[in-house]
């Protein structure tokens, strides 16, 4: 298992979390309609693809910000963070390829699918931007909380629980790839 610098980690993570924000700036520009046009009656508009993210990603979040609230729950800081088997594994699952193409394609779970009140006017994007934001702060604590400490439930349940740097790592992958399927999406509708 390769090992990672804590604080290169950390910047990388949110740099990428700081691309997000910078590519939804650039759907802001773009008309309401557009955001909300569907491909194909199948397949997700942006505001779905958002906020699959939103209800996804936020699992991690809800259960980062009450670790990091807590002052005497254990995370402690190493220089170096290894990742555990199943979030490393997971992870790398989820990052797109250099060429963004997706390696490995999964089934959406039905408390993840978008619906349709949580995707009406700008919602959707508002709650991504402000959950990127959260995880940026989070991240910015952890260079002085750690990223080692108590186990993350996944959002596969108890049954997979990660590491608190990979807890970080995997719903920002996870980002990355719907990020793309945004890109493929607006190639469709605009």
């Amino acid at each position: 298992m390769e090992t990672l610098d804590t604080r290169t980690l950390i910047d990388t993570l949110q740099g990428e979390l700081r691309r997000q924000l910078l590519r939804c700036s650039e759907l802001r520009e773009l008309p309401e309609q557009t955001l909300h046009e569907r491909p194909t009656p199948e397949r997700w508009s942006v505001m779905e693809v958002l906020q699959h993210m939103n209800l996804s990603s936020g699992h991690y979040l809800g259960i980062l910000q009450r670790l990091y609230a807590d002052e005497n729950n254990g995370l402690r800081f190493r220089t170096t963070f290894t990742p555990g088997r199943w979030g490393d594994f997971s992870t790398k699952a989820m990052d797109p390829k250099p060429d963004g193409s997706i390696s490995w394609r999964m089934k959406t779970m039905a408390m993840f699918e978008p619906r349709n009140v949580s995707t009406t006017g700008m919602k959707a994007l508002n709650e991504f931007e402000a959950m990127c934001q959260s995880f940026i702060g989070l991240l910015e604590r952890a260079r002085n909380r750690g990223l080692e400490g108590e186990r993350v439930t996944s959002t596969l349940g108890p049954i997979l629980r990660f590491k608190v740097g990979d807890a970080f790592r995997f719903p920002i992958a996870h980002q990355q790839r719907h990020m793309l399927q945004i890109d493929r999406v607006l190639e469709v509708v605009r």
